[in-house]
């Protein structure tokens, strides 16, 4: 079974706070991936939303409807 992007969002949060280095370059590393995986899921959930409606629309139109 495969984890959900916004659980593994949350660990990557929690283990940059977490984690114990002496420098902070692992908590920094951690907590950026967290974040551009955070971005990425986000794009990714509005590019989908925004391919339905225009899926919606040619299926409209391939039906002789109007094209919005």
């Amino acid at each position: 079974m495969r984890t959900s992007t916004e659980t593994l969002i949350a660990a990557m949060h929690i283990l940059a706070t977490e984690i114990q280095s002496d420098d902070g370059v692992a908590n920094a590393a951690i907590a950026e991936a967290g974040e551009r995986l955070a971005e990425q899921h986000m794009r990714i959930t509005q590019l989908e939303q925004e391919n339905d409606a225009l899926r919606a629309d040619l299926l409209l139109w391939e039906n002789g409807g109007p094209l919005p």
